[in-house]
């Protein structure tokens, strides 16, 4: 486990940040212009970021090594993020925030690769669960900063910046070999979808509700009488409700045909949106409806990546789930976009977008099971609570089995 401490605390105290950033972000955009609509697109821009850089920045990784890749992305993470506190432009935040999530992207590149590249096939599963712990735990924490600093002012970005910089010291002071990341096989997206739309469908809408969550939840919960002493407290619930529910909803959907699990939680985040536009009352039925919907929400992603290696080769399974990768990532872009227009038209606007998404969902899913025969435990891949971040993460999958002497190009030692 030494091996992995100083990735994983340089990947706790930047989440913890990152965590509080994607909430002061939409909160600093509201006060200052209430424009629900150019939240939603500064999300999207974001998120066309992280989907830029997480496919683009590892010969940078494997070019210099993860020490000095990561003290490099950190370095634009940080001036960007700190650039946020000068100017006031929107055009200026606009390739601001894309910077940020290309920098983003290229942090968690550097951390995920240097797990895969220390981890081995046995212990990929534990290495993962620690992996998940971390980024959704700390993101979770880092909420906890909204309501305690002044969100108009300049300080929030100040203790980012600071918390930024102090994630560079794990990595920075221990030593590792360079990466030796991996060439895969490649699969079509065409393919892809025909091997499996309700994975593709899934992944796709599960970008959307999660985009639009991260980018305009704190601005509903504004909208909707909540303090900022009490808004931090809601977002932690609704993170750690994401991160709590996976295990065993995942585990159980290994012993039943997945899609019915897959209806059951969109459904279920239908029902949960729904409940709080008609619910009244503040409180603690809120509160278990924001548990709810996280749990619901956040288990998605990682239910539809499970269905889709159901049907795939194992050969293929790291292709196809940054197949399924590119897919989330590409509703986490449109996603806060249309959700804004939602929130623009109706207080509870979010809640209503992300009832319709999830509901669709689980139509969709419903509709689906008829056409095809279910695969149950003996012949399926078991489930894994995938992150949803770059496309490195799953090669630790651990579902993609165990590499041999054959699989290994002698000449740059990577897997072809």
């Amino acid at each position: 486990m030494k091996r992995y401490f100083s990735p994983l605390l340089g990947l706790s105290v930047f989440s913890l940040a990152c965590g509080y950033l994607m909430t002061l972000i939409p909160l600093r955009l509201n006060n200052a212009m209430g424009d629900d609509v150019l939240v939603g697109y500064m999300g999207g821009v974001y998120y066309l970021g992280l989907l830029a850089g997480s496919f683009r920045t590892e010969r940078t990784v494997t070019r210099v090594g993860h020490i000095r890749s990561f003290a490099a992305f950190m370095a634009l993470l940080c001036s960007s993020v700190l650039s946020l506190a000068v100017f006031d432009a929107v055009a200026a935040w606009f390739f601001l925030r894309f910077l940020n999530g290309l920098a983003v992207a290229g942090i968690f590149v550097v951390v995920e690769s240097w797990l895969l590249c220390e981890s081995d096939e046995k212990d990929r599963g534990r290495v993962l669960a620690f992996y998940m712990v971390a980024l959704y735990g700390s993101n979770a924490l880092g909420q906890l900063f909204v309501g305690v600093l002044d969100s108009t002012s300049y300080l929030p970005f100040f203790v980012v910046g600071i918390l930024f910089s102090l994630s560079i010291l794990p990595p920075a002071l221990t030593r590792i070999p360079s990466p030796e990341l991996s060439n895969n096989s490649s699969i079509n997206l065409i393919k892809l979808f025909k091997l499996t739309p309700s994975a593709m469908i899934g992944c796709l809408a599960a970008g959307m509700v999660l985009g639009a969550l991260y980018s305009l939840l704190p601005v509903q919960l504004m909208s909707g009488g909540s303090e900022e002493g009490t808004l931090g407290l809601k977002l932690g619930i609704t993170m750690f409700g994401g991160m709590l529910l996976q295990y065993p909803v995942g585990q159980y959907s290994d012993s039943v045909d997945r899609r019915k699990v897959l209806v059951a939680i969109s459904l279920a985040g239908c029902l949960g949106s729904l409940l709080y536009v008609v619910w009244p009352a503040q409180g603690w039925f809120h509160m278990l409806l924001l548990f709810l919907i996280g749990g619901t929400t956040f288990t998605l992603y990682p239910l539809a990546i499970s269905h889709g290696c159901d049907h795939l080769k194992r050969e293929d399974i790291i292709a196809g789930t940054q197949g399924l990768l590119l897919g989330y990532s590409s509703g986490s872009c449109i996603g806060p976009v249309i959700a804004g227009y939602f929130l623009r038209g109706h207080e509870n606007g979010l809640m209503i977008y992300f009832a319709i998404i999830m509901g669709l969902t689980g139509l969709f899913f419903l509709v689906r099971i008829p056409r095809r025969p279910a695969i149950y435990s003996s012949d399926n891949q078991p489930f894994v609570p995938v992150p949803t971040t770059t496309p490195v993460v799953t090669q630790i999958d651990p579902r993609n089995g165990e590499m041999n002497e054959n699989e290994i190009d002698p000449k740059n030692q990577t897997v072809v």
